[in-house]
């Protein structure tokens, strides 16, 4: 395999400047895919612009530990003890 000089390769610049130039062609397509007939695309294309604007996702966390964040306690038993109980 041949190897190209150093010299005759593009810098890392020019192909960040090439890159950075087809972000608006890029962004117009999102725009674009949020109008798609499938839900699913509809949705990727969503996610994506939501995901670069820096939306993220929330946190998914359970009441239990909600509760013990914030101080407050727990609801319901600590122990599954109850459904021994239940059994006899």
């Amino acid at each position: 395999m041949a190897t190209i000089p150093v010299t005759d390769r593009p810098s890392i610049d020019d192909a960040r400047d090439e890159l950075q130039a087809a972000v608006p062609e890029a962004a117009k397509t999102l725009r674009e895919l949020l109008e798609a007939e499938d839900e699913r695309v509809r949705i990727r294309a969503a996610e994506a612009i939501l995901d670069r604007a820096g939306v993220t996702k929330a946190k998914q966390t359970t009441t239990h530990a909600a509760e013990r964040d914030v101080g407050g306690k727990a609801a319901g038993p600590t122990s599954t003890s109850f459904l021994e109980d239940l059994a006899d």
